[in-house]
Order: C-alpha cells, then sequence, then structure tokens
C-alpha cells in the first residue's frame, strides 16, 4: 500500500496534509476500492500518530471516501451499479444547472476565463486532460449562480472519484473529449443556457453508460 508522502508541517496543517495525501492516493488508485486501510502502515509510512490520522479518516468518511465497517476497520468505498447508476443520475440533474447557470450568469471576464483555460487543455497531452476536465467545470460550478448545485456537486465528488476509477473514460478519443468542451464553450458563449445545460447534462450521461456498461462487463467475466 502507498500513500503519498509528506514533509515536515506546522501541527495546525498536518491533519489536512494527511487528508489531502490519502484523498490523493484514492484518486491515483494507490488505494483501490475495497482496499483495508492498516492503520499502524499509514501511520509509519507518513510519520503520524494514531489520532492525526483518525481525524483524516473521519473527514475522509463524510467525503464519502471511506467507510468505517466498525469491528473490520476503515476501507476505501467500493461502488456497485445500482450506486454507481445513482451517482450519475444526480450527476445529470447537477451539471445541467450548473451549465445552464453558468451561461446565463457568468460575466464576461469569467467566460473568457473558461474559454482561454479550454485552449490550455488543446496544449496538454491526452493522458493530462482527465484532472484538466475536472478543473474545467469546478470553473463553472464556481460562478453557475447556484450555490446549493455547487455545494451538492461537491459532496459527490469523492464518490465520483471512485466510479471514474471503473470507466474508460481515459480511452475516450481525445478529439472527442474536446469535442464536448467546444460545443459547451459555444453554448456558453452565446448565453444559452438551455443548451449548455443540455450539453453538459448528456455528457455525464454518456460517462455513465461507460461506467455501467464496465461494471456488467466485469461482473461477467467473474461469473
Amino acid at each position: 500500500m502507498t500513500v503519498l508522502g509528506l514533509n515536515i508541517v506546522p501541527e495546525t496543517l498536518l491533519r489536512q496534509k494527511v487528508t489531502e495525501a490519502i484523498r490523493a492516493s484514492i484518486a491515483a488508485g494507490n488505494l483501490a476500492p475495497g482496499q483495508k486501510l492498516v492503520e499502524r502502515e499509514i501511520c509509519g509510512q507518513l510519520g503520524i500518530s494514531r489520532t492525526v490520522l483518525r481525524e483524516a479518516l473521519q473527514h475522509l468518511e463524510a467525503e464519502g471516501l471511506i467507510v468505517n465497517h466498525s469491528r473490520r476497520g476503515r476501507t476505501v468505498i467500493s461502488i456497485g451499479r445500482k450506486e454507481a447508476k445513482e451517482i450519475y443520475e444526480v450527476r445529470k440533474a447537477l451539471e445541467r444547472v450548473i451549465g445552464t447557470g453558468f451561461a446565463e450568469n457568468a460575466s464576461a471576464v469569467q467566460i473568457n476565463r473558461l474559454k482561454a483555460y479550454l485552449q490550455s487543455i488543446r496544449n496538454r497531452q491526452p493522458r493530462d486532460v482527465f484532472a484538466s476536465e475536472a478543473q474545467f467545470f469546478a470553473m463553472m460550478r464556481e460562478h453557475c449562480g447556484n450555490q446549493v448545485a455547487a455545494e451538492f456537486a461537491r459532496q459527490l465528488d469523492g464518490r465520483v472519484m471512485i466510479v471514474k476509477q471503473l470507466s474508460a473514460f481515459q480511452n475516450i478519443p481525445f478529439p472527442q473529449r474536446l469535442e464536448e468542451l467546444d460545443a459547451i464553450m459555444t453554448a456558453i458563449e452565446k448565453h444559452n443556457g438551455p443548451l449548455a445545460g443540455e450539453l453538459c447534462m448528456k455528457r455525464i450521461e454518456r460517462l455513465s453508460e461507460g461506467v455501467v456498461n464496465l461494471i456488467d462487463q466485469a461482473a461477467a467475466a467473474n461469473a
């Protein structure tokens, strides 16, 4: 089990750094869905006390990244077909609201910032686009004009991160992913809220279908 190392930090920042390190390890797949978190090992790797670790793990539990099984201890959350579908159903509704809101409420400066960021994505390696897209939509979320939708979307981020590890999202052709972002950007520049929202929703719908298909394939292979 590998967890990203920590630099020496002030005590007040330690729990935050530990939380970020474990979250990053889950995102990178170093801590796999369903994997048991052995406190002794993590404390040794990070050079921290169990008290600090447990505080960080409680925070990650609240994010939905970790499950506490009481006697069996804590594990990284493992998401099945039904929950994956439910997560994406909620995401579709939220992304429609966020896309519509950004197109209708964002200022010219905010739209230009998003457009510049999209241009920067074109210059990145395809393997880096996964994280870049997340930042693209985070910018939209920040200025969508609906903080309730933005907050619910943030609360789902942890479980979405786990589900994405199951998907072939990163194998989707780079040009296709850029086409989706271009279409959303064009709708935003025209302040066409309904279209921007629809395109954002359709993107999540496509991701959902890919994830569910892969879960079904894995289940069939293990049957």
